[in-house]
């Protein structure tokens, strides 16, 4: 289907937003509806939801140092300070998965 650059209108600030050609073949390839939502408005809607505020005390699961992290201490999650986390003391193959390259 031929796609034409398109204005709209953002239904959050009401500014104008332009959809171009290649945004209409992604939004088709992807199987979504064409969003009425200027990007800057998504991007805020998406960034509401990062924790960038609460910062927790934690220890690096590594060397046990004291360390602040946006991940409370009860999360499952893995967390290292900076110092580990760029050095070769852990290995990163014990998070790898097995990767096929003939896959799509």
């Amino acid at each position: 289907m031929e796609y034409k650059n398109e204005k709209r209108k953002c239904k959050k600030c009401k500014e104008e937003f332009i959809l171009d050609q290649d945004d209409f073949g992604f939004y088709e390839k992807m199987n979504v509806p064409v969003p009425k939502i200027c990007p800057d408005c998504r991007f805020k809607m998406r960034a509401i939801w990062r924790n960038e505020r609460t910062l927790y005390n934690r220890t690096c699961n590594l060397c046990s140092r004291s360390i602040i992290s946006m991940y409370n201490p009860n999360s499952p999650y893995t967390v290292y300070c900076n110092d580990c986390w760029v050095s070769d003391k852990w290995n990163p193959f014990s998070y790898a998965i097995d990767y096929d390259f003939d896959k799509p």
